[in-house]
């Protein structure tokens, strides 16, 4: 099978795996921005067991009962891509494989090529891009831009390189444009995104919100960081301020200006309207459910005012440790309260 072939035969069994899932529901509907490959396999009926490997990303158990092994050592998107590359084998018939990598290429195998293909299609369709850019603004023009282009990996769960090569694959980007766009690394934009503030962990992402996420659920790793990054018209007196500190202070989030964008009251002046950066990190390991993250921007000396402009978005973390998946966990439960 050549590899136009391939390509065609895995985007439609893909298709008909996503329909199935009906993974762009939570899309469509709940405002949430990625597929969750971990909801396909649950669907599916296969567990996926998390583990830290020395050298294995993942594998592929066919046997009696079949199964997923994913090692933990690795980033989120590395992590779902895995995830998604085994489904490839599942779905596409394969027998056991053990995968030291995902990114094969036209000399590999057929069996790791439809994977690797499958897991492409299934974490990115085209229909998922359209609707995310649409919510974001962005233009094919955009994408190049490598910090819009990090942003758009985070909301697919997938890592910045899959995410450069999967415009390719889709005829978006020419050989050339991801190249240019792969020498420019995540860490680099990551600390401009921080200005002077270091990560205590640098394989954690950073996400950025404006106001295009109003409608969108996302869904980063507990110890990722947040930058919410905001309109200010401080100029006019008004500072964004978070309602909802309470909230996510019980939680264990902390929420604070990052240090270039803070600005006093003895500080404002007349002039262009700026933006004003929050940060918001640590937490718990998991949630059930989206956190609200609400802003309003207001005069301190008046407090907040009906008028006033808000910014609402939710965040529903992602927990990623070892041992059976959530959804295989809850699965099994739904099975053993049923028996």
């Amino acid at each position: 099978m050549g590899n136009r072939d391939i390509a065609i035969a895995t985007a439609t069994e893909a298709a008909k795996v996503l329909e199935v899932a009906q993974a762009m529901v939570r899309i469509e509907q709940d405002g949430y921005t990625r597929i969750d490959p971990f909801k396909v396999a649950a669907s599916a009926g296969i567990p996926v067991l998390l583990r830290p490997m020395d050298r294995l990303l993942g594998a592929f158990m066919r046997e009696d009962s079949p199964g997923i092994l994913i090692n933990t050592l690795r980033s989120a998107g590395m992590i779902h891509m895995t995830c998604a590359h085994e489904l490839g084998h599942f779905f596409m018939g394969h027998a056991t494989a053990f995968d030291e990598t995902i990114d094969y290429g036209a000399q590999a195998a057929q069996l790791e090529q439809e994977a690797d293909w499958f897991g492409y299609h299934l974490l990115v369709p085209r229909r998922l891009l359209s609707i995310i850019c649409r919510r974001k603004g962005w233009d094919k023009n955009s994408l190049q831009n490598p910090h819009v282009l990090y942003q758009m990996s985070l909301r697919l769960g997938i890592s910045y390189r899959a995410a450069a090569w999967s415009l390719y694959r889709h005829k978006i980007f020419s050989y050339d444009v991801v190249q240019n766009l792969l020498s420019t690394s995540p860490a680099q934009i990551k600390a401009a995104l921080l200005q002077s503030v270091p990560m205590a962990d640098a394989t954690k992402e950073v996400w950025l919100l404006d106001e295009h996420d109003r409608s969108s659920v996302l869904e980063p790793r507990p110890d990722d960081v947040m930058v919410v990054r905001l309109p200010s018209h401080a100029s006019a007196g008004y500072l964004w301020q978070p309602d909802s500190i309470n909230q996510l202070e019980s939680e264990g989030f902390a929420l604070a200006p990052l240090p270039a964008s803070e600005v006093g009251l003895d500080q404002l002046s007349f002039g262009a309207d700026s933006t004003m950066d929050y940060m918001i990190q640590g937490g718990r390991l998991g949630f059930d459910s989206p956190i609200p993250i609400n802003l309003s921007e207001s005069r301190p000396w008046e407090g907040k005012q009906q008028h006033d402009s808000t910014f609402t978005s939710h965040a529903h973390f992602e927990p990623i440790v070892d041992g059976l998946s959530r959804e295989a966990k809850q699965a099994l439960l739904l099975e053993v309260s049923g028996s």
